[in-house]
């Protein structure tokens, strides 16, 4: 089976893990190696010529495109020839728009993007088409593979599922070093109306429980999924979504009657440094990935979509966000943890933290999150049949990487 390894990393200004115009987790200064290289170390064991591998790599702010692919580019120089990833960063995207411009299909470059996490994610989807993947293995940075078997056990979930489905996916779990599933829960009183890490631990207790090895998932994690062709060429990430885009991808893969499987045993160890951005503004990132899925569900209807998807189908985390109690939530944490920043003597985050619930605005009127995606989808799905007719895929791989 024919491997492709995708690896997304983010870079943000030296002496900084904040600053720019994009939202990443915890984007690496570029005066540091940060966690890329401890990375590609774990995944030396899985190389073979059935397994190619690439790097995204993506930054906080467009003036720091160059300086990102030449620092990211002195990290890949390092492992030989056999075992170096393709480094696909700014100009490679640059490229790859000019190629779809010359051929005519200008239209295609709106779903080539490094801007936020479903547009990454993405670029690993069409560069897996271009490698002819049987199988895209989405990973991220701050991860290390320690099972030497971790292909090989990918290769057996994905027989058993391609037995029964046509369409599938599957997804694995992230441990700690220490070996723990469990995410440590934030505190504070805010934390009351905004269970996000307890429903999280809930889902992945119930998934990592007594049962059989391959079973219905209502999440995945975007650094520990395996996608095969028929899937990465018929379903995109939504583009829109800066974050989340990981349990969006389930959730758009329900609406057509695709399941997403996960399995216990296939896990990562991840260990990614500190969140550098304040309570306020990670509240606000998931306020509003939770917002815009819920209009899409909101949005669905009989004949738009095969499989009408209800939150309860993605209990207890994503669904527990998705219900008609999301706004009432979403004023009650915002309020708290505005008055703990009063108490604290911080008016500005005070201020940014109340801010966020503009985000609860009505869309504008006739405008729908899910007829959006359904372009999207549609237009992709010309992409991915272009991009995997031989000729194309050899003359966009050698535009790329000449």
């Amino acid at each position: 089976m024919r491997f492709c390894l995708a690896i997304p990393t983010y870079w943000t200004f030296p002496g900084s893990a904040v600053q720019g115009d994009l939202f990443f987790d915890h984007p690496t200064p570029l005066d540091t190696e940060g966690t890329l290289r401890r990375c590609l170390d774990s995944l030396l064991p899985l190389t073979s010529p059935q397994v190619s591998m690439i790097v995204v790599a993506a930054a906080t702010s467009d003036c720091l495109a160059a300086q990102t692919a030449a620092h990211v580019g002195e990290i890949l120089a390092g492992y030989p020839p056999t075992a170096r990833p393709r480094l696909f960063a700014a100009a490679q995207l640059a490229r790859l728009h000019q190629f779809c411009q010359s051929q005519g299909r200008p239209e295609y470059c709106r779903l080539l993007s490094l801007r936020g996490y479903g547009a990454i994610r993405n670029l690993t989807l069409v560069l897996a088409n271009l490698l002819a993947a049987e199988v895209l293995v989405s990973l991220d940075d701050d991860e290390i593979i320690t099972d030497p078997r971790f292909l090989a056990r990918l290769t057996e979930a994905l027989a058993v599922l391609g037995r029964e489905y046509t369409l599938y996916g599957l997804a694995g779990l992230y441990e700690s070093p220490a070996g723990e599933i469990l995410v440590a829960e934030p505190t504070g009183g805010w934390v009351r109306f905004w269970p996000k890490i307890r429903w999280m631990n809930e889902a992945f207790q119930a998934l990592a429980g007594p049962g059989p090895a391959l079973r219905p998932t209502p999440l995945a994690l975007g650094g520990n999924m395996a996608i095969p062709a028929a899937l990465y060429r018929f379903l995109p990430f939504d583009p829109v979504l800066p974050r989340g885009e990981d349990t969006d991808y389930v959730l758009n893969a329900r609406m057509f009657g695709v399941p997403f499987f996960l399995d216990a045993g296939l896990r990562v160890v991840h260990d990614p440094p500190a969140k550098p951005h304040p309570v306020w503004q990670r509240l606000r990132q998931d306020l509003q990935r939770f917002w815009y899925t819920r209009q899409k569900l909101l949005a669905q209807e009989p004949g738009l979509v095969p499989a009408l998807v209800r939150p309860e189908d993605l209990w207890p985390y994503p669904g527990k966000f998705l219900t008609a109690d999301l706004e009432l939530r979403a004023y009650q944490a915002h309020t708290v943890l505005a008055q703990e920043y009063l108490a604290a003597g911080d008016i500005a985050a005070a201020q940014a933290t109340l801010a966020n619930l503009a985000i609860l605005a009505p869309p504008p009127e006739g405008t729908s999150v899910l007829s959006n995606y359904l372009q999207s989808m549609a237009l992709w799905q010309q992409l991915q049949s272009w991009l995997a007719r031989p000729e194309i895929r050899a003359a966009t791989l050698e535009a790329i990487w000449d």
